[in-house]
């Protein structure tokens, strides 16, 4: 296995380096530090509220146009930002918010409490991760026009986090009801798209709100994402400064941006990458209902050379979902399912599946090319026979969350436990895309989600290892992500967050 992955690896790098020219100089960049262009690996998927992913490269499509109720600080923690003061009840189900009063939507609309019960309960009925994510609310309630309470039906210890990303999206309740929303955002965010000048699907300008509250941290004073899902005209349009930012995905993207004399920003995002392992039922492989089998495809991961050839070392590799600083992370369980295709076939064989069997998966070779790789030599070495069907990086995530697939790899990003347990592990999580159900699970799940202290840990602890030995998920490393900009361009990245936001863009030397 290593030989072929360090040569799938070593010839891509040899021609994302050629197609950059070869050049170890500097990047032109565009030399006005009025306009950010950045790049993204997918389109937005909508602009209704309730509607995004909780944290992944769609992020500055929506950071543009809406706040937050909360925001994240440089140590991925919750702030204030619309909401300025917050604190909860006694038995942690009643959330009180002071909200500013100086909030005005692109509309004209005021932000106000009304504003926030309108946004929460609209995201809490829609299906996307944002709106998942605010399950335990029941109710919203109106104190005054800056005062509101969020009722929950159970505690949440992820809410503050979720409210400081999407799921914390307000925009004006006037454009809520409208089907337009999903293309058409009205935020009080520091931008507001440009429709006549963006192409849906493709490029999207932003100009600045001249009635913005918060002009100060965002020094741009107009943004353009466009959506690109070739390595090769990322790197391009990085050296000739057309495009001054994009999230490095792959060692391959990072290689040659830094061949190209680029500035490449290393942080820790939060993610984990694996073989997220979806139809744990059965529904459309049986093989993965068996343990056993989902068992041997974690034996067969070479976890240690996969993060060193594949991803270029960026990356600590693991079998757990809850990364090293999570307290849920348990270090002992990562000689679990150490490389061993020996044992991988034994435990194929004795669920019936000596010979294997076959699925198809979505094909994400022109992104990640490496994964994907490394991902199909492992389930050839068990028999595991996988087509590859092609896909749109606007179909990704609708067709995961649609159960349109037994498993893919991919890569989660949660800044808690708490959240990856939200996106994964209950009846209403979207990426349980299969609605799996385990009566331990959902035991383990409410023991954290009441308690506290040590016996919180000890609860977060318990559910990893019956994860883990039920072998829910294959992953690989719990991820360090990479942001590449031209060297004119300045980048904060947020810890538990995939990609900077954007207040953490400034021309370089400000």
């Amino acid at each position: 296995m290593r030989r072929s992955l360090v040569a799938a690896t070593a010839a891509s790098v040899l021609l994302l380096t050629a197609a950059c020219g070869g050049s170890s100089g500097e990047s032109s960049g565009s030399g006005d530090s009025t306009e950010l262009t950045l790049a993204a690996v997918t389109p937005p998927s909508s602009f209704a509220v309730g509607e995004m992913a909780q944290s992944g490269p769609e992020d500055h499509y929506y950071q543009a146009v809406y706040d937050t109720l909360l925001e994240l600080d440089e140590d991925g923690q919750p702030v204030a930002n619309l909401v300025t003061e917050w604190s909860y009840d006694e038995t942690n189900t009643r959330l009180s918010l002071t909200l500013r009063d100086d909030v005005t939507f692109s509309d004209g609309t005021a932000f106000d409490a009304e504003a926030v019960k309108a946004n929460l309960e609209a995201a809490k009925g829609r299906s996307g991760e944002a709106g998942s994510a605010l399950g335990a609310i029941s109710s919203v309630e109106v104190v005054d026009a800056t005062h509101a309470d969020v009722v929950l039906s159970r505690p949440d210890p992820a809410l503050l986090q979720s409210l400081s990303r999407s799921s914390g999206y307000v925009a004006s309740p006037a454009a809520l009801a409208s089907p337009d929303l999903a293309t058409a955002p009205v935020g009080s965010g520091p931008y507001v798209l440009d429709a006549d000048a963006s192409t849906a699907g493709s490029t999207y300008v932003y100009t600045r709100n001249e009635d913005y509250w918060n002009a100060e941290d965002f020094p741009y004073d107009s943004l353009e994402i466009r959506y690109l899902d070739d390595t090769t005209a990322i790197l391009n349009g990085l050296r000739s400064g057309e495009i001054n930012g994009v999230a490095g995905g792959t060692s391959d993207v990072t290689t040659g941006a830094e061949n190209a004399g680029l500035t490449v920003t290393t942080y820790t995002n939060g993610g984990i990458e694996g073989v997220y392992l979806w139809d744990r039922a059965g529904a459309l492989v049986p093989a993965l209902a068996d343990v056993r089998v989902r068992q041997a495809i974690n034996f067969a991961m070479d976890r240690e050379t996969i993060v060193e050839t594949v991803k270029g070392g960026l990356g600590e590799p693991t079998v757990q979902v809850f990364g090293p600083n999570s307290p849920a992370y348990d270090e002992s369980l990562e000689d679990t399912y150490e490389f061993d295709v020996d044992r991988a076939k034994e435990l194929m064989a004795e669920a019936g599946y000596a010979d294997g069997f076959s699925m198809t998966l979505p094909d994400f070779s022109p992104v990640y090319p490496d994964e994907q790789a490394a991902m199909t030599e492992a389930f050839a070495s068990l028999g595991i026979e996988v087509t590859y069907s092609p896909i749109t990086g606007d179909q990704v995530v609708g067709s995961i969350i649609g159960g349109q697939w037994p498993a893919n790899f991919f890569n989660l990003t949660a800044g808690s436990p708490f959240e990856m347990i939200g996106l994964t592990l209950t009846q209403q999580s979207p990426f349980n895309p299969f609605k799996n159900a385990d009566p331990e699970v959902d035991r383990l799940v409410q023991q954290a989600q009441t308690t506290s202290g040590d016996e919180q840990t000890a609860a977060l602890q318990e559910l990893n290892r019956y994860l883990v030995d039920q072998a829910w998920f294959a992953p690989w490393d719990a991820a360090e992500g990479t942001f590449i900009t031209t060297t004119d361009v300045a980048v904060t990245a947020v810890p538990g967050v995939s990609v900077p936001p954007l207040t953490g863009f400034e021309p370089a030397g400000s």
